[in-house]
């Protein structure tokens, strides 16, 4: 809570926001946007803690959603969602440290289980989430 906060207060997530929606075009497709956000995301949760993943990219993407004027619940949720997604390394949950030892686990191992698994919240999130949360 306080990265967010930190984030916040220092226009640190408005000036990230800013270079997305740069990278992105001058009026990006909101799916293309809740797209680049889970992918993000689910990159840095699977590096580093999930709840610290979780708390710097959600005022990224809040900050993405108003300034495209969308509703930024659908971004939010992709974030929450995504920033969950710590499937495919035993690095970004503490679960999954925990039992590499134990079970005798390869990285690899979680590479080949965990990336079908956010493939499909992958596909949920972006069928769903606009239908649920609309943009506009």
């Amino acid at each position: 809570m306080a990265l967010a906060t930190a984030l916040d207060s220092t226009g640190a997530g408005l000036m990230t926001a800013d270079k997305i929606v740069g990278f992105l075009g001058e009026k990006p497709n909101p799916v293309i946007l809740l797209l680049v956000i889970f992918v993000v995301t689910c990159l840095l949760t699977n590096f580093m803690s999930n709840t610290a993943t979780t708390a710097l990219m959600v005022p990224i993407a809040v900050s993405l959603a108003n300034g495209m004027n969308a509703d930024p619940r659908a971004v939010v949720i992709a974030t929450v969602i995504a920033g969950s997604c710590a499937y495919a390394t035993p690095i970004g949950m503490p679960a999954n440290t925990m039992v590499v030892g134990l079970g005798g686990y390869k990285f690899k191992d979680y590479v080949k289980s965990g990336l079908p698994l956010i493939l499909v919240s992958f596909v949920l999130c972006m069928i769903l989430l606009p239908i649920l949360f609309p943009f506009y």
